[in-house]
């Protein structure tokens, strides 16, 4: 059995959207003048955005997005993109100072080294990094900055209007009971604002050019943490686990058609457009077999085991000693008898997290037994499982529910909050 791709789990890091990293998307440019820094190109009621903080955000887009080589075009459509979040971050930090709610710069610090630690670099590191693409540090600390504004204005002023009553807890439990065994989807989203319709066409070009990248390769949680107008923008888009009708009815109109891993086109809202991302689904109040815990050992055989014919004798031979040993304590001696260069523990892991190629052997094993031997690129390897912890299903309690309807209640009216700010704001072009 052919097992491409090297099994590494948490072996191996993993982070999203290292393209931002990717100095081949916009070559680095040290020509940038004085005049670009003073000349202004809009106001946002009476904050300035020069010429330069429109090219550095352009950089820092252009780089987000993984493109090895971009078009005049498409370099056009980044410039609108990074105007548009220039002005929200500018509204943001109006809001945020209104109330008081402008995150001291120690936090904003922290948020930046947070950052450089989810790509494995130190904050030196990735300022380098950014620096050779042309992109300056306080590019991106002003992005956070803005981001982390509207956070606080989001959980500060904007959750104290929302009002979950008893009756809709426990309503929600209730439609969870009637609903058993129906599907509930895993979700992110990319939003794009629409507060005027004489911009919807520039909003849908805007949405079509994100679907473009993200078919093209780009990562989803990257795209929305630079372009995405919605407040899950700071968590990658991610919305959670929702359930059918709980998305605006066009939204959800397409989610119930979408499979797992699928990305849709722009749907297009009253408020907005968005573009969606399935990442997970499973049925309410039901055991899913991917939320199942494993703990997994193994035992790695070199190329050569394997190769001349010489498969199923090892093969068999591999999975009867596991057995015969009717332990998961392997230790080096037990490895060695087997002629295993390599064995140890690998973790646990849902079983939704395994490769999907081992998944079901995986789930009919006893405690103790190992697989078949799944090929490589380094060789031939088996999974000793070595406990399973089945999760109990069952109603959430109260506060769950509570917290989850008033995170549902807070984005609706953060998005709308945001509308209402650019459709008042006043914005002066040059």
């Amino acid at each position: 059995m052919k097992f491409y791709g090297t099994f590494c789990f948490k072996i191996l890091p993993y982070a999203i959207g290292l393209s931002l990293l990717s100095t081949g998307a916009v070559r680095a440019q040290n020509n940038t003048t004085l005049q670009d820094v003073q000349e202004i190109i809009a106001i946002v009621n009476d904050k300035l955005i020069s010429v330069y903080d429109l090219d550095q955000r352009t950089k820092l887009l252009a780089l987000a997005g993984g493109r090895r080589t971009i078009s005049r075009e498409e370099l056009d459509y980044i410039k609108q993109q990074a105007m548009q979040a220039l002005i929200d971050d500018r509204l943001k930090l109006q809001e945020a100072a209104k109330y008081d709610a402008v995150m001291p710069e120690k936090d904003v610090i922290a948020s930046y080294e947070n950052y450089a630690g989810r790509f494995q670099l130190d904050p030196d590191e990735l300022e380098k990094q950014l620096n050779s693409a042309g992109v300056k540090k306080n590019t991106l600390l002003d992005q956070i900055r803005g981001t982390m504004a509207w956070q606080s204005v989001v959980g500060g002023l904007l959750e104290q209007q929302v009002n979950i009553t008893d009756d809709e807890v426990y309503n929600f439990i209730d439609n969870l009971e009637r609903n058993k065994g129906k599907d509930q989807y895993r979700v992110s989203e990319i939003y794009i604002l629409v507060s005027d319709n004489a911009f919807r066409d520039q909003a849908r070009a805007n949405a079509v050019a994100i679907q473009q990248q993200l078919n093209e390769g780009s990562p989803f949680a990257a795209m929305a943490q630079q372009f995405s107008q919605a407040s899950t923008a700071a968590v990658g888009g991610d919305l959670g686990w929702v359930m059918q009708d709980t998305l605006p009815t066009e939204v959800n109109e397409k989610l119930l058609t979408m499979s797992v891993g699928e990305t849709s086109e722009p749907i297009e809202t009253e408020d907005g457009i968005y573009v969606i991302q399935v990442t997970d689904r499973r049925q309410i109040l039901t055991l899913n077999d991917n939320d199942i815990a494993v703990q997994l050992k193994h035992l790695l055989f070199a190329p050569e085991d394997g190769a001349d014919g010489k498969f199923e004798a090892l093969n068999k031979k591999v999975v009867a000693g596991v057995s015969d040993s009717q332990s998961c304590e392997m230790n080096d001696q037990d490895a060695a008898e087997l002629g295993a260069k390599e064995s140890g523990v690998l973790g646990t892991f849902r079983i939704g997290e395994l490769p999907a190629e081992i998944r079901e052997e995986i789930l009919t094993l006893e405690e103790g037994a190992g697989t078949n031997l799944y090929q490589e690129p380094t060789g031939y390897r088996s999974f000793v499982l070595c406990g399973k912890e089945v999760p109990v299903v069952e109603l959430p309690d109260y506060d769950d529910v509570l917290e989850n309807l008033t995170q549902s209640r807070v984005q609706l009216i953060a998005k709308r909050h945001l509308r209402d700010l650019r459709r008042d704001a006043i914005v002066d072009y040059r």
